[in-house]
């Protein structure tokens, strides 16, 4: 697989290699990959979760009650 950096991306990479963290570039992608999908994952829970209390919210008519001013 071969991938392109804009100059600035591939700059960051190399310093984050220098820096020693990593054994090799491989390694560097492979977590950086693994972090973002572990990071999109979490987003996608959070985002259901959020779901689902609006949901259970709306279910009660919480919203209506005590967030929409009353027109009496």
């Amino acid at each position: 697989m071969d991938v392109n950096l804009s100059p600035e991306v591939e700059n960051r990479v190399k310093d984050e290699l220098a820096a020693g963290q990593y054994r090799d570039l491989n390694q560097f992608v492979e977590t950086a990959v693994q972090h973002f999908l572990d990071q999109r994952q979490r987003s996608q829970q959070r985002l259901q979760a959020l779901r689902r209390i609006g949901q259970a919210v709306d279910a009660d008519g919480f919203y209506e009650r005590a967030l929409v001013p009353s027109r009496e």
